[in-house]
């Protein structure tokens, strides 16, 4: 009897799973190498990144601190220009000239110390009283007042 000999075919071998012992060392020292690479990109760009954020903070920092010192110097000018607008010598111009009005002609003027009181009464300043209505009840305000008093500041 003869017994056949098991030969493998050229397909078979080629099929044949090979022993997992790993991947192999070339490759995995390729992809440590890429990813080493890669990582090693990504932090340079985050850094890049950074870098220029910092600056650009920096410069738009600088461009409002600017803005803040132009409106204190505008502020500062207005504030100028409100006292030179509220003089009393500015105030009389316009009263005179756009409102129509005019200085009082007659005017009297009266004071008292703190709990005296003034038995005379008060004289006017200019030349002859006149007959208008105001300048009367104002010479009849002492007779009605009494005393006046200072007040507390």
């Amino acid at each position: 009897m003869v017994v056949a000999e098991q030969r493998l075919l050229p397909i078979e071998s080629e099929i044949r799973p090979r022993p997992a012992t790993g991947a192999n060392p070339s490759v995995r020292k390729c992809a440590v190498l890429t990813l080493a690479i890669l990582a090693g990109f990504v932090l340079v760009m985050l850094y890049t990144y950074q870098t220029t954020r910092i600056i650009t903070l920096g410069y738009q920092a600088e461009k409002l601190q600017s803005g803040i010192s132009d409106l204190q110097t505008e502020n500062n000018q207005m504030e100028l220009e409100i006292a030179k607008l509220q003089t009393p010598e500015r105030v009389e111009q316009i009263a005179t000239t756009k409102l129509g009005m005019q200085e009082p002609q007659d005017f009297m003027v009266v004071s008292f110390s703190p709990g005296q009181v003034s038995s005379q009464e008060p004289q006017p300043e200019t030349k002859a009283p006149s007959s208008s209505w105001s300048t009367r009840l104002l010479a009849a305000m002492p007779k009605f007042i009494g005393r006046a008093e200072a007040s507390p500041r």
